[in-house]
């Protein structure tokens, strides 16, 4: 930390009640400097157990798994899920059962996967049934592992139809996507099959660039390329709504000319995707009002030019060049020639 941030952090400390700058400061996307706070507190009071709940609990959503474990060790019972999740997570799947408990649907699924990964297969069938109960058929993952177990034992129908359900609650569910496949690749169905085998093998790289993309919220929340970049990675897979909410958010955290390409991918999602070309134009005219880039009003222009609606057009042309008055590409524009995209 910088000696500004030292001093910072000792004038909250002096006024604020216990954990309440930590708090504060998490919440407003500080995650290093409230972890930084609260090991000073924990310091001065080391046996302060809730507080240490609370770094390991940090620690875990910044995927710090070995730390976590680590600085759980001590918790006794209190500590039982964070060190089940740390090991679950550090590939340690054994130990991780000595952990987990049942008290949360996230912990039961790792439970599943566990006894799966160390082929206690009977175990992972008594903790998918109580999984199941839980999460009542509106889980896309849980409705996959329904379904893989439903093929272990034999039962191809009820296999298919645990996978459909999957994929009907989330089209690009890779245990479903890859389990409906390899059920179907040798039977009648053989082309839908190699179809859903060819279509997770096209999704699996996607994925892994959302979960990047996630571990970037995850550290940077009040990041706005984060959350673009999530926007992204959910617009690829076909996840439209998600997309939006994170260009959303992205769009509310941008400040100045970081604002331009989160404006710009929003406003192409709704006018591509959602077919929305009044709600894209407003979006990059409300982004040009924060930051006065006349690439937006451009890219608007191009919208409504598009859209046949080439008198709005060319206003919002006229607008950018007057800002940019040596442009080219937006003389062009008005003069009727060169390319409209």
């Amino acid at each position: 930390m910088s000696a500004l941030f030292e001093l910072a952090v000792t004038a909250i400390l002096a006024f604020a009640p216990q954990g309440r700058a930590g708090e504060e400061l998490w919440n407003a996307g500080q995650r290093e400097e409230a972890l930084e706070v609260w090991w000073r507190e924990q310091e001065r009071t080391p046996g302060d157990r809730a507080r240490l709940l609370r770094i390991v609990e940090a620690e875990l959503a910044l995927h710090r798994y070995a730390a976590a474990l680590e600085h759980a060790r001590g918790l006794g019972a209190e500590g039982a899920a964070a060190r089940g999740t740390a090991l679950y997570r550090l590939g340690r799947p054994a130990e991780a059962l000595g952990e987990l408990g049942r008290k949360s649907a996230a912990e039961l699924a790792m439970r599943v996967e566990a006894n799966e990964l160390l082929q206690r297969f009977e175990e992972a069938e008594r903790e998918l049934a109580e999984l199941a109960r839980r999460t009542e058929g509106k889980s896309a993952s849980v409705e996959a592992m329904l379904g893989r177990s439903a093929v272990r034992r034999g039962d191809a129908a009820a296999g298919e139809r645990h996978f459909r359900r999957s994929l009907e609650l989330d089209p690009v569910e890779p245990g479903a996507l890859f389990g409906l496949g390899m059920l179907l690749r040798s039977g009648e169905r053989k082309a839908e099959g190699l179809a859903l085998l060819q279509k997770h093998r096209a999704v699996t790289p996607l994925l892994d660039q959302l979960e990047f993309a996630q571990r970037g919220v995850d550290l940077g929340p009040m990041h706005a390329a984060n959350h673009a970049a999530v926007g992204d990675a959910q617009r690829a897979l076909g996840r439209i709504d998600a997309a939006l909410e994170a260009y959303r958010t992205a769009d509310r955290l941008a400040t100045g000319d970081a604002l331009v390409p989160v404006a710009l991918r929003h406003a192409r999602l709704l006018a591509e995707d959602r077919k929305d070309v009044e709600s894209a134009v407003r979006v990059l005219e409300s982004a040009f009002e924060r930051c006065g880039n006349a690439k937006l009003l451009v890219r608007a222009g191009d919208l409504l030019a598009d859209a046949g609606d080439r008198a709005a057009a060319r206003e919002r042309w006229t607008r950018a060049l007057a800002l940019r008055p040596q442009d080219a590409e937006i003389q062009a524009r008005l003069e009727g020639a060169g390319d409209k995209r």
